[in-house]
Formats: structure tokens, sequence, C-alpha cells
């Protein structure tokens, strides 16, 4: 009988240890966030001139992935545009940079700030942010798929006065961000 009641001790002893070593062991804490800002300011005049900056593989995956969805839901795709292309950049590359994650900057500047320094006018405008780490844990889907899980992303995604949109990623090892700016 004792044997059997050591077996059983046992028994629990490993089944409770396989549910909780893996959040210890390196590599197994996967952290995805997403965050999601909109606005409507009341000019409509368009002025958009920026740096040239292409869309990446992974970046185009991301827009081709919202288009879709956009599709899907009856609205119009989204043009890639190359001025909202560097700001989203500008975003990604500075929260890799200066180690945040936030619609704010550090000095409490936000998308829409960054835009009009920039000579971008806009009537509507959006910023969805996700971030992994590591940054593998960061897929396309994964990262739709948490946005579209968010009423505040869905509705960036989703925004009927949107036409433009602008897509950034930047990564290390251990972090990805993904920057999608939205405008009409």
């Amino acid at each position: 009988m004792k044997s059997k009641s050591l077996v059983v001790f046992f028994c629990v002893f490993a089944l409770a240890l396989s549910l909780v070593l893996p959040g210890f062991l390196p590599g197994n804490n996967i952290d995805i966030s997403v965050l999601g800002i909109s606005t409507e300011v009341p000019n409509n005049i368009q002025n958009l001139s920026y740096k040239n900056s292409s869309l990446t593989d992974y970046e185009n995956a991301i827009a081709s992935l919202i288009n879709n969805t956009r599709v899907a839901n009856g609205l119009n795709a989204l043009a890639a545009d190359e001025a909202l292309n560097g700001i989203a950049d500008l975003r990604s590359q500075d929260m890799m940079d200066r180690n945040y994650f936030s619609h704010y900057s550090p000095e409490n500047t936000n998308v829409f700030d960054l835009m009009r320094a920039n000579g971008i006018s806009f009537r509507y405008g959006g910023e969805n942010l996700a971030q992994s780490a590591p940054a593998s844990a960061g897929t396309t889907d994964g990262f739709l798929n948490a946005w579209l899980n968010s009423p505040t992303h869905k509705s960036n995604i989703l925004g009927a006065n949107y036409a433009k949109i602008g897509v950034s990623m930047s990564e290390t090892s251990d972090r990805r961000v993904v920057t999608t700016v939205f405008t009409n």
C-alpha cells in the first residue's frame, strides 16, 4: 500500500512540475502587447511628402493582412503611402532605440504630432502598435489577431474614413515592434 501512495505522489508531483516549470525555462516567456489610438482633426488637406521608405516582406504581409480584412468586411483596400511608412519607421525605431512601448514618447508627443511636424495633413488618423518578446513570437497573423480582438485596434483596421496606411517593423533578437499608421 505504501508503494501505491508513493507512486501516486510522484505522479501528482510530476504533473504539477510539468504545469509550472515551462514558465521558468528560458525562451518560453512570450509576451505580445498591442496599443491603438485614433483621432479626427478639422483639416482635410492632403500634403504628403516624406523620405522614400519601401516595405519589407514582413511589413508588406502586415499591410496585406489588414487589406484582406478590410475587403472581407466590404471596405476599400488601403494604399501604402511612403510618407506614412516614414512616420511608422520613425515611431518603431524610436520605441526600439529608447526602450518604450506607448502611443506617447517620453516627451509626451504622439504620432499625430509627428505627422504634423513633418507636413502631413489629415482629417482622420490612427495608429496601431504591437510588440513581442522574443521577436520571433511576433508573427504577422499573431499581431493581426491581437488587433482584431481589441475594439480600438479593430476600429482602426476597419475605419471607413481611412484610405492610406504606413507600416514599419523594427526588431532585435529580444523584441519586435510594429507600427501601423492610418489616414484619410
